[in-house]
């Protein structure tokens, strides 16, 4: 049985009883609704893997435009970080229909009627891709919070060090001062910061307000996991090989920060 929460929506009553009898034991969470109004609410805590959804509700209704709607309000305005898997059921033949909802952000669809394993396999298929793309996204910013959090270490270093309040550092001077760490110029990242502590009376930073140092020879622009490399070494051998001081610093769990450290081959 796949550990997945299932939301079946559709106003048919008999289709909800047939998906309902075939998914349950498939999957270990499978609620059937009748009405799409209860889509927000259902889905808000975060935790549905996929939304089985009709293409059409009421009497008459064939043009598909109410499983646009409702595709529109789970994958683009349900403000969710992951927002749910969508598979629309569709009438069978209606392949324009099909396209557009793959074009509008649906990660699949099947048609009326449809085959049980099929449909078990495009949604176990939704679910897979669902959570690769979660894990995907997760790691980028895990390590891109990495990089923010070394740069905010060095602000707070050296703020301290001169006696100065500690700055707000906006988001365009942050981008600025990736940009030098994205390149690989971490003396000059240091010493524009120590710079601008020193030079500057303003508590928030903006890319104007950034006293960069003089320019150093180009050198090649580094990948995400190159600079988080970069920075866990740093921070590591800053905190004396001590791997609580060191998880506090980059704002990482210890067990986060020794899997990095294993990956990179620091430890």
């Amino acid at each position: 049985m796949t550990e997945a929460k299932i939301i079946v929506i559709d106003d048919n009553a008999a289709i909800l009883k047939t998906l309902g009898i075939v998914l349950k034991g498939v999957f270990t969470t499978v609620i059937t609704v009748g009405d799409p109004q209860l889509i927000p609410a259902i889905i808000s805590a975060g935790d549905v893997d996929v939304v089985l959804l009709d293409m059409n509700f009421g009497a008459g209704r064939l043009d598909g435009q109410d499983g646009l709607f409702w595709l529109d309000r789970i994958k683009h305005r349900s403000h969710l970080p992951h927002p749910p898997a969508v598979v629309l059921i569709t009438a069978f033949g209606d392949v324009a229909l099909a396209v557009e909802s793959l074009k509008q952000g649906a990660d699949d669809f099947v048609q009326k009627p449809w085959n049980n394993d099929r449909l078990i396999q495009i949604l176990n298929d939704a679910i897979n891709k669902r959570r690769a793309d979660i894990l995907h996204k997760d790691v980028a910013s895990d390590g891109q919070n990495v990089v923010n959090t070394y740069i905010l270490s060095l602000v707070k270093r050296y703020a301290s060090t001169y006696f100065r309040p500690e700055p707000e550092v906006t988001d365009e001077a942050m981008e600025r001062l990736i940009t030098l760490a994205r390149s690989g110029e971490f003396t000059r990242l240091e010493d524009t910061i120590e710079r601008t502590v020193l030079m500057t009376q303003n508590t928030r930073w903006t890319a104007d307000t950034l006293c960069l140092s003089g320019a150093s020879e180009p050198a090649p622009t580094l990948t995400l996991d190159e600079m988080e490399k970069q920075f866990v070494i740093t921070i590591w051998d800053d905190s004396e090989h001590n791997l609580t001081k060191a998880a506090k610093r980059l704002g990482l769990s210890r067990t986060t920060l020794y899997n990095k450290l294993k990956k990179y081959g620091i430890y």
